[in-house]
C-alpha cells in the first residue's frame, strides 16, 4: 500500500466502543503514519474524553436509539434515521474516505451504510459475546468482520467472523511484560463501573470498605465513579474514613492497573481485554441488563482462565467478604495473576494485528478517496 490512507472511524456512546477504536488508530498511525482518520460518534462526554487528548479529528452524527423502543417507538425514530442517512451520505463525500472501520454504536449503522453504498471497503469489530444492533446489520455488508470472543461470530453473518480479541492500549499492553507486583500491606483496590459509572457498584463499593474496615482490614481505593457519583462517593468514604482517591474518569489506567493489587469491576469487553493485558486479579460484577446477558458470557473468559472471580449483582452483599479473603491471602492473588501469562500476552497483541488487517483491505493507493463522487 502507498499514498496516504484516509479512514473513517465509527464508534459511537461509551469508552467501551471509542477506546477500542481509538486504539487502533493509533495503531494504523504507526504502520502508515500519513492516515488521515476522522472520528464519528455519538457526541457522547467519552468521545472527548478519549479522543480529544489524543489529537483525533471527530464529528457528530445523531442516530435515535432503537433497540427496546417496539414498533410504534420505531415508527417515531424513522424520520431522525433519514436524517442521520442523509448527515452520513454527506460526511463520506466531504471525507472521501479509503475505508470505513465500525465498532459498535447507533452511529456505525448510517456510517457504514453509506460506505458501503459508495463501493468503500468497511471492516466492523463487536467487542461483546453478543454483537450490538449496529454491528449485526453491518456484519452481512462488511469485508473484514472482526470479534473480541468466539461467541460473537453467529451473529456476525455466517462465515464472515475473524476472532482477533480486544484491542488495548499502548501503555496497558506495556504492562504484559512487566513483573506485577501484590501489596500484602496496604493494597490498592481499583474500582471501575464503566466510563459512565454504575450507582450498584459505586453504593456496593462503599459498604464493601465500611465491612473492611470495621473488620480491621488494611486497604487503599482508587473509584472511577463516573460523572453523576463523584461528590457522593467521596462524602461517604470521607465519612467512613477510609483513604480513598475518587475520580469521575481515570485517564491515566495503565498507572491504575499498574498500582493495584485487586480490581472490582463490570465485565465490559474493553476492560477484561485490559484486566488481561495486566495481569490485574479482579472480581467482576457482570451487569444484568446488557444486551444479550454479553457482560456475564464476557466474564466467563477470565473465570475460566483464573483471572477473576465473578460475583453476579444479587450477591453484592457478599462482596465485602468476598475482597477479605483475597486480601488476606496476597499469595492467591500473585497465583491469579502468574497464571495469567499467555492471556496477557494475546491481549497484547492485538492491536496491532487489527491495524494490519485493516490497512490489507486497502489495495494499492487506495480506491475510495478517488471514487466517492
Amino acid at each position: 500500500m502507498s499514498g496516504r490512507p484516509r479512514i473513517l472511524v465509527a464508534a459511537g456512546g461509551t469508552g467501551g466502543h471509542v477506546v477500542p477504536a481509538a486504539t487502533v488508530a493509533q495503531e494504523i498511525l504507526s504502520l502508515a503514519p500519513g492516515a488521515e482518520i476522522l472520528f464519528v460518534g455519538a457526541g457522547r462526554p467519552a468521545e472527548a474524553n478519549v479522543l480529544d487528548p489524543l489529537g483525533f479529528r471527530r464529528r457528530v452524527l445523531r442516530v435515535p436509539a432503537l433497540a427496546g423502543r417496539g414498533p410504534l417507538g420505531a415508527a417515531r425514530a424513522v424520520p431522525g434515521l433519514v436524517r442521520a442517512m442523509v448527515g452520513a451520505v454527506s460526511l463520506v463525500r466531504e471525507f472521501r474516505p479509503d475505508l470505513c472501520l465500525a465498532f459498535g454504536g447507533y452511529v456505525c449503522g448510517p456510517v457504514g451504510l453509506a460506505a458501503k453504498m459508495f463501493g468503500l471497503p468497511l471492516a466492523i469489530h463487536e467487542q461483546n459475546s453478543v454483537p450490538g444492533l449496529a454491528n449485526r446489520w453491518l456484519g452481512r455488508l462488511a469485508d473484514l468482520a472482526m470479534a473480541g470472543f468466539p461467541e460473537a461470530l453467529a451473529g456476525l453473518g455466517p462465515g464472515r467472523g475473524l476472532v482477533v480479541g480486544n484491542p488495548v492500549r499502548g501503555p496497558i499492553a506495556a504492562l504484559a511484560g512487566e513483573a506485577r507486583l501484590v501489596d500484602g500491606e496496604n493494597p490498592l483496590i481499583l474500582v471501575v463501573g464503566g466510563s459512565q459509572g454504575s450507582r450498584r457498584l459505586n453504593l456496593a463499593a462503599l459498604d464493601m470498605a465500611g465491612r473492611l474496615l470495621a473488620a480491621g482490614a488494611r486497604f487503599r481505593l482508587l473509584h472511577q465513579t463516573g460523572p453523576e457519583m463523584e461528590a457522593e462517593v467521596r462524602e461517604g468514604y470521607g465519612r467512613l474514613g477510609v483513604q480513598a482517591e475518587v475520580l469521575p474518569f481515570v485517564q491515566d489506567m495503565a498507572g491504575a492497573y499498574r498500582r493495584a493489587s485487586l480490581a472490582i469491576s463490570r465485565a465490559g469487553a474493553l476492560t477484561l481485554a485490559e484486566l488481561s493485558a495486566a495481569r490485574l486479579p479482579a472480581i467482576l460484577v457482570p451487569l444484568p441488563s446488557s444486551a444479550g446477558g454479553h457482560q456475564a458470557l464476557n466474564a466467563g473468559s477470565l473465570a475460566r482462565a483464573g483471572l477473576a472471580l465473578v460475583v453476579p449483582e444479587e450477591g453484592l452483599g457478599s462482596l465485602a467478604g468476598t475482597v477479605g479473603a483475597l486480601l488476606a491471602e496476597p499469595g492467591r492473588l500473585r497465583a491469579m495473576s502468574d497464571g495469567a501469562g499467555d492471556l496477557a500476552a494475546g491481549a497484547a497483541a492485538v492491536g496491532p494485528r487489527m491495524a494490519a488487517l485493516v490497512l490489507g483491505l486497502i489495495g494499492g493507493e487506495g480506491r475510495g478517496a478517488r471514487d466517492v463522487p
